[in-house]
């Protein structure tokens, strides 16, 4: 097997092509285009570049040469490669380190070992050469006592030099990733229901307009396909613009990538998909498992993931230490909207006491006015964190759109998905996937059959950790805020072997009633309550007619925990 490397024996980029094809013969080339000309050219049959350092970052002239090398598809890309990079340095038999006025080495190479130079030869004048092993070569040809090369300690073995002093990269942890390609009608292309893990790389141009970028990100994140690297370089021919380089996790055949990249063709003004190759699996490997198929395209469960018949004696949801779904009921308190850091800590602090077993607290609220108090946003998500920490109670706070899962899901135990949203089918997907507990609440016009498709949204995307919520209805009855369907609580009881709370709160819309309302729900079935609590309730910025004060939920907690406990 004749390979190309960019560099000659002993370099880098040979210790990589190996771990691949182990008894290949070297076909050396000076510059990286070179590389890919010996391939198109048939004088090697495979090609191996360079093209990121862990320390350093991207390997430039790969990158630019990517679209002009497989944009085309006359070449294939096969495999990426993971090296262990340990520098050297060495010069002639018999030279001292202290000697050494002059330090050879690709520049890539200089720059991951600027530490070391500095503090052992910072006098020295540092050279780039072409090659790491190519150094190590004019060293030894020129056979000057003043000279040193860094590169592998192969190369000293290769070109009859000693080693000064070994590992001097500045992390020990060094490593430089490279790609492996062999002309297009040689490869072997992977199955599209191949189970190894794939990477895929493309190239994206966009128009000159805000958020074009952004909008690439979404159509990768909104499928689930996770970005591994993000690279832009000038576009030479249109001055102060770029073209950005995307590396994904996934083959370019996988229905969620190939959804993600009809998007990205509709948004962009240009795309050129470079191809997929086999992920490294080796030490240092991070590509996660291959993304499930997305539910619409697989095959319909004979019955939902929501029915009882699934598990018939019931989920268990925990969130922490808490279980919900279990003989006990599962208390969630706190007020409408975290309003300040000292009124969630008093709140949390108060109702542990009192018995909660979980915190709630809207940081993003979804109001009906747009132009009242819409919650304190990430301030409001670090202080429900602290209240947490000081109270030792989970954390359950709503998360609004799909874009936000990943920020409220960094701070929060359990998702909540508000009655407003409980349809908000691209959000409902991104909770699937988020690895968080789900409180999903029922809408307020949405029968039981829309919500109970709500909650298989989330488990056909794989999590399994849903809990519903009925918290009211809307009816001809305008006394209450809205009705609470104890019909729903009863007949869902059935239907699911997902756990079901009530929200009396809601509900009501009247304080007097709640204590009354949650004893209901929990008679009908429910397995737990999410009730409003404020420690000033007529002076709170949200819902304060429908919330309790700390001492009214203690009293209702206490009632709550000497009756009998509910049914699994």
């Amino acid at each position: 097997m004749r390979v190309a490397i960019q560099g000659t024996r002993g370099a880098f980029s040979e210790a990589a092509a190996r771990s691949q094809w182990p008894e290949l013969e070297v076909v050396s080339c000076r510059e990286v285009g070179d590389v890919v000309t010996a391939v198109r050219e048939g004088r090697a049959d495979a090609g191996c570049l360079a093209i990121e350092n862990s320390l350093v970052g991207s390997v430039t002239p790969t990158y630019d040469l990517l679209q002009e090398a497989f944009g085309d598809g006359n070449l294939a890309l096969s495999r990426e490669i993971l090296l262990p990079v340990h520098h050297s340095i060495m010069g002639l038999t018999g030279a001292s380190l202290e000697g050494i006025k002059r330090v050879l080495s690709h520049p890539v190479a200089l720059g991951q070992c600027r530490i070391w130079l500095n503090r052992h030869l910072p006098e020295a004048t540092l050279v780039n050469a072409w090659d790491t092993a190519g150094s190590a070569e004019i060293v030894a040809r020129e056979g000057d006592p003043a000279q040193a090369a860094i590169c592998s300690r192969l190369a000293s073995e290769a070109y009859g030099l000693s080693v000064f002093e070994d590992r001097i990269e500045d992390d020990p942890t060094n490593q430089t990733r490279f790609l492996t390609f062999t002309r297009a009608d040689a490869a072997t292309p992977e199955p599209a229901e191949s189970t190894l893990p794939q990477k895929t790389s493309l190239i994206v141009w966009t128009d000159h307009r805000p958020g074009m970028l952004a909008a690439v990100l979404q159509a990768f994140a909104g499928r689930g396909v996770n970005l591994t690297s993000l690279q832009s370089r000038p576009e030479r021919s249109a001055p102060w613009t770029y073209r950005f380089y995307f590396d994904v996790e996934g083959g370019q055949l996988e229905p969620r990538l190939q959804e993600a990249l009809e998007s990205i063709e509709a948004l962009a003004s240009r795309i050129v998909v470079l191809g997929s190759y086999a992920a490294w699996q080796g030490a240092g490997a991070i590509v996660g498992p291959t993304a499930p198929r997305p539910p619409h395209l697989r095959p319909k469960p004979d019955l939902p993931l929501f029915d009882r018949r699934q598990h018939p004696d019931g989920t268990v949801v925990r969130v922490g230490a808490v279980e919900i779904g279990g003989p006990r009921p599962v208390l969630i308190a706190g007020p409408c909207s975290v309003e300040s850091e000292e009124m969630i800590l008093q709140t949390a602090m108060g109702v542990a006491q009192a018995g909660a077993d979980m915190l709630r607290g809207g940081a993003f609220k979804p109001r009906t006015s747009p132009y009242d108090f819409q919650g304190l946003g990430v301030k409001g998500l670090k202080f429900l964190a602290e209240a947490r920490e000081r109270s030792g109670l989970p954390v359950v706070t709503e998360v609004m759109s799909w874009e936000e899962v990943p920020l409220v899901a960094r701070y929060a135990d359990m998702l909540q998905i508000g009655a407003r949203n409980m349809q908000n089918f691209a959000l409902l997907r991104a909770a699937g996937r988020s690895g968080k507990p789900i409180l999903l609440k029922r809408g307020g016009g949405a029968t039981i059959e829309e919500w109970l498709h709500a909650a298989e949204y989330i488990l056909s995307h794989g999590n399994p950790n849903v809990v519903l919520c009925e918290r009211g209805i809307r009816t001809f009855e305008r006394a209450t805020r809205h009705t609470l369907d104890l019909n729903a609580v009863a007949l869902v009881r059935e239907r699911t072997h997902l756990p079901v709370l009530a929200d009396p709160s809601h509900a009501a819309g009247v304080r007097s009633i709640v204590p009354a309302l949650t004893l209901a729900g929990l008679a009908a079935g429910a397995q737990g309550a999410i009730i409003e609590v404020h420690p000033d309730p007529d002076h709170a910025m949200s819902d304060g007619a429908q919330s309790l004060d700390i001492p009214g939920f203690a009293r209702l907690a206490a009632q709550i925990r000497a009756a009998e406990p509910v049914g699994a």
